[in-house]
C-alpha cells in the first residue's frame, strides 16, 4: 500500500510539473549559471559520433572560456524514456538550453516555453516549432547537398550514386533534397536504384559498394552524406580495382579530420561547426546577462562550403 501511495504522489507531481527536490526554490528567482546541452544519443559505433562530438567539444570550449557551466545530456533518459529536458527544468538545474537535436518532442518544447527557459536550436533546422518563435542557428544542408552534386557534375559525372543515412534528422533529409535539386537543374536522370540508405559507419560504405559491384561500371560519381561512410566507399572501390577519382569521383560531407589521413584525401562539404558554436555561445552569454529578456532573436542559416582535395 505504501508503494502505491508513493506512485500516486509521483503521478500527481508529474501532472503538475513538480519535481521532488529538497533544495529547490522558485524558478523565477533562482539562477544556476548553467547551460544544458541537449544532443541526440550518439551511436555505439565510434565513427558515427565524430562530427557531433566535435561540435559539442567546440561549444564546451567556448562556454568554458565565458565561465559558463554546462550539463551535456541526451533529450531522453535511456533507462525509462522520460524527458531529461523536463527533469532539468523541474529540478532547476539550468538557466538555458543549447539544443542539438531536431527530434526533441513537441511536449518538451512546450515545457521549455511554459517556464520561459531561453534556448537555441543549433545545427538542425527546426522541425516542430514555427521558426519565427525560437532562436536557431543551423547549417544549410540543402545548399550543401547541391554543392556536392554540382561539383561532381561540373567534373563530368552524369550517373551519380547517392548514399544517405538512415535518419529522421532534418539535416540528412535536406542533403538528399539538395542532391535531387541539383540533378534536376542539370537535367540528369535520377536512378532510384542508385540511392542507398544505411547506418552511418565505415563498414556500411564498404558494404554498399561490395553488394553493388555489378553496377560500378555504370557510375562515374558518388555523393555520400557522411565522411566516415565515404572513407569506407573509397576503401572498397580501391580493393575492387577502381581508381579514385580517375574512374569514379567521390565526395563526402562533414569535413572530419580523419578524411585528410586517407589516400586519396577526401573531397567534402565543410560543416561550419566553429561558427555554429561561436554564435550560439555568444548569444547565450548575452541572454544570461543582467537582462535575459532583452535583444532580438538570433535566427541564422550558415552556408557550408566545398573543400576540394584528391577524391
Amino acid at each position: 500500500m505504501l508503494f502505491r501511495s508513493k506512485d500516486k504522489i509521483r503521478e500527481i507531481a508529474e501532472k503538475f510539473d513538480f519535481e521532488f527536490n529538497a533544495g529547490a526554490r522558485s524558478l523565477s528567482t533562482r539562477k544556476t549559471g548553467t547551460v544544458g546541452i541537449i544532443h541526440p544519443e550518439l551511436y555505439n559505433d565510434f565513427s558515427a559520433s565524430l562530427f557531433c562530438g566535435s561540435l559539442i567539444s567546440e561549444i564546451m570550449k567556448r562556454l568554458d572560456r565565458a565561465g559558463i557551466d554546462f550539463i551535456s545530456i541526451f533529450s531522453e533518459n535511456r533507462e525509462n524514456s522520460s524527458s531529461n529536458i523536463r527533469r532539468l527544468i523541474r529540478q532547476q538545474k539550468v538557466d538555458a538550453f543549447i539544443i542539438i537535436d531536431s527530434l526533441v518532442s513537441v511536449e518538451d518544447w512546450k515545457f521549455i516555453s511554459k517556464f520561459g527557459i531561453p534556448s537555441i536550436q543549433l545545427h538542425y533546422r527546426p522541425k516542430y516549432n514555427p521558426p519565427e518563435e525560437i532562436n536557431y542557428i543551423y547549417s544549410d544542408n540543402f545548399t550543401g547537398g547541391r554543392l556536392a552534386t554540382d561539383y561532381l557534375i561540373e567534373h563530368g559525372c552524369k550517373t551519380i550514386m547517392c548514399i544517405t543515412i538512415k535518419s529522421e534528422h532534418t539535416e540528412i533529409i535536406d542533403r538528399r533534397e539538395g542532391f535531387l535539386s541539383s540533378m534536376e537543374q542539370h537535367n540528369l536522370p535520377v536512378d532510384k536504384n542508385l540511392i542507398f540508405e544505411e547506418d552511418c559507419t565505415l563498414f556500411s560504405g564498404e558494404k554498399i559498394i561490395r553488394e553493388n559491384r555489378e553496377r560500378l561500371d555504370e557510375i562515374d560519381g558518388i555523393f555520400i552524406h557522411a565522411d566516415i561512410m565515404a572513407l569506407g566507399v573509397i576503401k572498397e572501390l580501391k580493393s575492387l580495382g577502381y581508381r579514385v577519382p580517375e574512374d569514379i569521383r567521390v565526395i563526402g560531407y562533414d569535413d572530419i579530420e580523419l578524411g585528410t589521413y586517407f589516400k586519396p584525401k577526401l573531397t567534402t562539404i565543410h560543416q561550419p561547426k566553429e561558427a555554429l558554436a561561436e554564435k550560439a555561445c555568444s548569444k547565450l552569454s548575452e541572454i544570461m546577462g543582467n537582462n535575459p529578456d532583452s535583444g532580438e532573436r538570433i535566427q541564422e542559416i550558415i552556408r557550408p562550403y566545398l573543400v576540394v582535395r584528391e577524391s
